[in-house]
């Protein structure tokens, strides 16, 4: 019967662990190639996030407007300015009682220099428009009616069944 020997290795000898320069190399350019498909991607998502959020604090701002006029029972304005929204009792006053700052990157346009909320809560007839740039895709619209509520229509619609066309 033949005999068999096992060859051991030494105690001295090192197993080998880790990885290897190549694999190392690998890893890196598929994180590279990842992130250059992930980065504009998320510009885009924080940019729409930034407007969504403009949004949100105008309606804010409109309703804050309304329940003031209501609450002081007097009237109420909401004035557009060179890069701000003000709430005040009268646009000439120097004094507002609230105000929110128009972002650069943002384009801001409404149908009126005034919006006005009445001591009953019924207001002026006002549209506000609010775009990333010219991108009407992108952009919200919101409404002041007369009957004093507000309506924010969803990203790149100014109506029920109608899309926006353009950020005037």
């Amino acid at each position: 019967m033949p005999v068999q020997t096992l060859i051991q290795p030494s105690p001295r000898a090192r197993t080998q662990s880790g990885f290897t320069l190549i694999e190392l190399m690998i890893v890196v350019t598929l994180l590279g190639i990842f992130a250059a498909i992930a980065v504009p991607s998320f510009n885009q998502f924080i940019n729409k996030s930034r407007t969504q959020s403009f949004n949100n604090d105008l309606v804010a701002l409109l309703q804050y407007a309304r329940a003031a006029a209501v609450e002081q029972r007097t009237f109420i304005r909401v004035c557009r300015g060179e890069k701000a929204l003000t709430v005040q009792r009268d646009c000439s006053e120097g004094d507002p009682i609230r105000v929110l700052e128009v972002p650069d990157m943002l384009s801001l346009t409404a149908s009126a220099k005034e919006a006005l909320f009445r001591y009953n809560g019924t207001g002026t007839e006002t549209t506000w428009i609010t775009c990333l740039g010219d991108d009407a895709s992108s952009g919200f619209t919101t409404e002041a009616k007369a009957s004093g509520s507000i309506q924010s229509w969803p990203r790149g619609k100014n109506g029920p069944e109608s899309d926006m066309k353009a950020c005037k």
